[in-house]
C-alpha cells in the first residue's frame, strides 16, 4: 500500500506541478501583453512588475490546477486499466481518494502559507515598485502594520488613525509639514477631517507652528478649519488597496482597529475570510472531479471530463464573487459570504462521490 501510496501521490503531484505552472505562465503572459499593448511603462518594468505577481497567479491557479491533476490522474489510470488493477487487490475508490485529498491538503496548507507569509511582502514591493519606478512618485511611502496608517507626500507626512472610503473621511489624523530641508515647520491634530467641494475640513483639533523666529512652538486650538492639501481622497484610496498587502494577524487587528472608530469593515472581514476559505477551494475541485474521472467506460474521454468539471468550476467562481459582493454589501455574513459557495459546492461533491460508491457497491 505504501509503494502505491508514493506512485499515485508522485503522479499526482507531477500533473498538478504541470498545470499549475502552465496556467501561470499563460496567466503572466497575458497580464503582460494587456500592459505592453497600452505602450502605457517600459517592457523592463512591467516584466518586473508582473514577476512579482508570479507567485500571486501560482496561487490563485491552485484551484483549476487540482482540479486538471485530479482529472489527468484518476483518467490516466482508469484509461490504462491500472485503476481496475488497485481495485482487484482490493484498494476501492475510497483510498484511491484518500491520498489524493491528503496531498491535495497539503497543497491547500501550502496555499495559505504563501498567501499569509509570502505574497504580503511581495505585494509590498510590487505596490513600492509601481509608484516609485512606474508612476515616477520617489516620495510615496505607506504603512498600515503600526496602530495608525502612515502616508508620505512630498514635504508632508500623515498619520492617520482610519480613512473611511465610503465617506470621504479621515478619523483622527496627525499632519506633519517640512521644510525644503525637513525641519518640522507645522504640526495639525484632529478627531476628524471630511472632504467637500472646497477641499479638506478638519474638525475639533490643535495646530502647532514652529518658527525660527520663536524660541517656543505656538499651539492654537479649533473647531472647524480648512486644510490647504493637495491630496484628494482617490488618494487616500491607495490605503483600501494596501489592505490586500497585509497578513492575516494583521488584517485581523486593523479590523478591530477600525472597528472601534465605528467604520464599516464589513468589506474587510470579506477579505479576511475568503483569504482562508480560498486555500481551500482545491479540495472542492478535487472532490468534484473524483466523479468525473473514475468513470470505466470513456464517453469522450479527457477532454470531456475536464470541459464538464470546468463548467462546474465556473459556477463555483460565479457564486464565490457574488458570495463575497453580498457579504460586502451587507446582505450576508462575512463568513457566510466566504463560506457558503464551498459548503453547497462540498455537499454536491460528497452527493456525486456517493452515487459513485453506491452504483460500485
Amino acid at each position: 500500500m505504501k509503494v502505491l501510496s508514493r506512485f499515485i501521490s508522485g503522479l499526482f503531484f507531477r500533473n498538478y506541478l504541470v498545470s499549475a505552472s502552465s496556467l501561470t505562465l499563460l496567466f503572466f503572459f497575458q497580464a503582460m501583453l494587456g500592459q505592453v499593448l497600452n505602450h502605457e511603462y517600459s517592457i523592463q518594468q512591467i516584466f518586473i512588475y508582473n514577476i512579482l505577481s508570479v507567485p500571486q497567479y501560482f496561487v490563485q491557479m491552485t484551484p483549476p490546477a487540482v482540479l486538471m491533476a485530479t482529472v489527468l490522474t484518476l483518467s490516466g489510470l482508469s484509461r490504462t486499466n491500472e485503476l481496475i488493477a488497485c481495485y482487484s487487490i482490493g484498494v476501492g475508490l475510497r483510498q484511491v481518494m484518500t491520498i489524493i485529498l491528503s496531498v491535495v491538503f497539503m497543497i491547500s496548507c501550502l496555499t495559505l502559507v504563501l498567501q499569509d507569509r509570502i505574497l504580503p511582502p511581495l505585494y509590498k514591493k510590487q505596490t513600492s515598485f509601481y509608484w516609485k519606478e512606474m508612476k515616477g512618485k520617489a516620495d510615496f511611502y505607506l504603512d498600515l502594520k503600526q496602530d495608525k496608517i502612515w502616508y508620505r507626500s512630498k514635504n508632508i507626512i500623515y498619520n492617520l488613525k482610519n480613512f473611511d472610503l465610503n465617506t470621504n473621511s479621515i478619523h483622527g489624523i496627525s499632519m506633519y509639514q517640512f521644510d525644503d530641508d525637513f525641519n518640522l515647520v507645522e504640526v495639525v491634530e484632529a478627531n476628524r477631517a471630511e472632504y467637500t467641494q472646497s477641499g479638506w475640513k478638519i474638525l475639533d483639533g490643535t495646530i502647532t507652528i514652529f518658527s525660527g523666529k520663536d524660541e517656543f512652538p505656538i499651539t492654537k486650538k479649533f473647531l472647524t478649519k480648512e486644510l490647504v492639501i493637495t491630496e484628494k481622497p482617490k488618494d487616500f484610496q491607495e490605503i483600501d488597496k494596501e489592505v490586500d498587502g497585509l497578513r492575516l494577524k494583521e488584517l485581523y487587528y486593523y479590523i478591530r482597529r477600525i472597528g472601534a472608530t465605528g467604520s464599516d469593515t464589513k468589506k474587510y472581514e470579506v477579505n479576511f475570510h475568503s483569504k482562508i476559505s480560498l486555500s481551500f477551494i482545491p479540495l472542492i475541485m478535487c472532490c468534484l472531479a473524483i466523479p468525473f474521472s473514475t468513470k470505466l467506460r470513456r464517453e469522450g474521454g479527457v477532454g470531456k471530463d475536464l470541459a464538464v468539471c470546468l463548467m462546474l468550476t465556473f459556477f463555483y467562481w460565479l457564486f464565490f464573487s457574488v458570495g463575497l459582493s453580498l457579504g460586502s454589501n451587507g446582505a450576508l455574513p462575512p463568513f457566510l459570504a466566504a463560506w457558503s459557495p464551498s459548503v453547497i459546492f462540498g455537499f454536491f461533491a460528497g452527493f456525486l462521490i456517493y452515487q459513485k460508491w453506491k452504483v460500485k457497491s
